[in-house]
């Protein structure tokens, strides 16, 4: 059964500490990296825990667990909230962030280790406020785990598993088995069903970039010559973290090609040589990444590398 109906503290309390919260949320991107780096391994949890996510209706009647919600609930550990056509929702929790939920949304609570925070968007639409500390909020998708390694962005799921990603503040890192894409403040990534996230690009790139991006993602195990060229040729310096994605994706006489606009657009930092980068050397990769002022790509590769629960 779901737990006692838990009444709100009041609006304009609960309002101010989300805006406090949310005031901090910037510096705690600063400092992501050595958070991080200090924190001790969390450890597994014996089972299922109560969540700490309490739910609330913006607009029409949502179901918790199959529950109308009316008021505000507490949304057990492995809870399963939906928005219908006419309803919107609301998830909190104090120290993690809020999530809001737009209609013909199905989202699940996931159990996750101590200090980590995770949930599930099978369908729909969430836009997260997130101000936990980088690399402890996850949202999985049926194409790709979302890690917030910033504050806010919104998440689109369509019923076919695939969707989109907009980030609005600091930035996400997307993965799904062996491809990832780290999507910085003002980026799109569009999620592939069955095949993780696409290259993501700024969401003011060139029509060029994105046509070509579109036709490169959509044709795995190679890149088509004619894309290729046309994405290289589109890009402009903002866009180096672009053909860093494909640089990483591409192989051979393709890696070398991209390996020279990217250097073209955005000089590799001293030590991060030609011989490293086509070798694929994650230090030299992330260096390159983290020279571009986006965040540490350190970040999600330490969290990637962590045990599944």
């Amino acid at each position: 059964r779901l737990p006692v109906s838990v009444r709100s503290a009041g609006s304009r309390w609960r309002w101010r500490r989300i805006v406090l919260a949310a005031a901090a949320c910037s510096a705690v991107v600063i400092v992501a990296a050595g958070v991080w780096r200090r924190s001790p391994a969390p450890a597994r949890p014996a089972g299922p825990v109560p969540g700490p996510w309490m739910a609330e209706s913006l607009t029409g009647t949502p179901t918790v667990a199959g529950t109308p919600l009316r008021g505000e609930l507490r949304v057990a550990g492995d809870g399963v909230i939906e928005t219908d056509a006419s309803s919107s929702a609301r998830l909190s929790a104090a120290g993690v962030g809020m999530i809001d939920l737009g209609p013909g949304t199905r989202l699940r609570t996931v159990p996750a280790a101590e200090g980590e925070y995770r949930l599930a968007l099978d369908r729909g639409t969430l836009h997260a406020h997130v101000w936990a500390t980088p690399g402890s909020f996850a949202v999985e998708t049926p194409s790709a785990t979302a890690l917030d390694l910033g504050c806010s962005y919104r998440l689109d799921v369509n019923p076919d598993g695939g969707g989109r990603l907009l980030v609005t503040l600091g930035w996400v890192g997307l993965g799904q088995h062996e491809v990832e894409s780290l999507v910085p403040q003002g980026a799109v990534c569009v999620l592939r069903p069955g095949a993780g996230p696409g290259t993501p690009y700024f969401d003011d790139a060139p029509g060029a970039l994105v046509a070509a991006l579109s036709t490169i993602d959509g044709t795995p195990g190679r890149m088509p010559a004619k894309a290729l060229e046309a994405a290289m040729r589109a890009a402009r310096p903002r866009d180096a973290f672009t053909l860093w994605h494909l640089l990483r994706r591409a192989d051979g006489a393709d890696a070398g090609r991209i390996f020279e606009r990217l250097a073209a657009l955005s000089a590799p930092p001293a030590g991060v040589t030609r011989e490293l980068v086509l070798s694929k050397d994650r230090t030299a990769l992330e260096s390159w990444w983290s020279d571009f002022g986006l965040g540490d790509a350190g970040l999600f590769a330490k969290w990637r590398a962590r045990p599944a629960l």
